[in-house]
């Protein structure tokens, strides 16, 4: 009797992986990482990828889910470079090019600023990652659900999500789709 009750359980846990995988364009549902909200996302994707040493590239329209473990991996050695945005709230692509260093490992950014609610180009932030063969981390706490979102296209590497807001799930729910062959060292080991 138990077995049936764990065996549906597990059913319905792949089924969203799938769903999401074609929501998200991920390769594969094993590419998708349940975590309690993105917060937690967000602080296993920056944690698990960024090394001292490293240099990382944001934006001023971060939430403070990006833009605290940013700092906290400062602290740690990590060099950081926040892009600043005009009065409009708008950043110019530029600077992304401009502050490529040759210890550049990543770029993370916001898709929607819950700030000014601009929406950033993330697929001419993606090629600009590609380009320059650094990672790409994409915030979509504001967007999943609500705008297309295709990993895969727009050249993201880590996507963190939220259950909560534009997938209309609980509170409590969230998750990453991290590209086939990444590694993110988890913040428990």
């Amino acid at each position: 009797g138990v077995h049936s009750g764990a065996l549906s359980a597990s059913r319905i846990i792949y089924d969203a992986r799938m769903a999401l995988a074609r929501l998200f364009g991920a390769e594969s549902p094993e590419r998708i990482a349940f975590t309690a909200n993105s917060t937690h996302g967000l602080n296993i994707a920056i944690k698990g990828v960024l090394r001292p040493g490293d240099h990382v590239i944001t934006t001023a329209l971060e939430h403070n889910s990006v833009l605290r473990p940013l700092y906290e991996m400062e602290e740690k050695g990590v060099e950081l470079t926040i892009i600043p945005a005009d009065k409009q709230g708008c950043i110019d692509f530029a600077d992304f090019e401009k502050n490529i260093r040759q210890n550049t490992k990543a770029i993370v950014c916001t898709h929607g600023s819950n700030l000014t609610g601009n929406v950033v180009d993330i697929r001419k932030v993606g090629g600009i990652a590609k380009k320059h063969g650094i990672l790409f981390v994409v915030d979509a706490s504001q967007t999943a659900g609500v705008f297309p979102i295709d990993v895969q296209e727009m050249n993201i590497d880590i996507l963190c999500f939220t259950g909560h807001k534009g997938l209309l799930g609980p509170q409590g729910t969230g998750g990453m789709v991290v590209k086939e062959g990444l590694q993110v060292k988890p913040l428990l080991s």
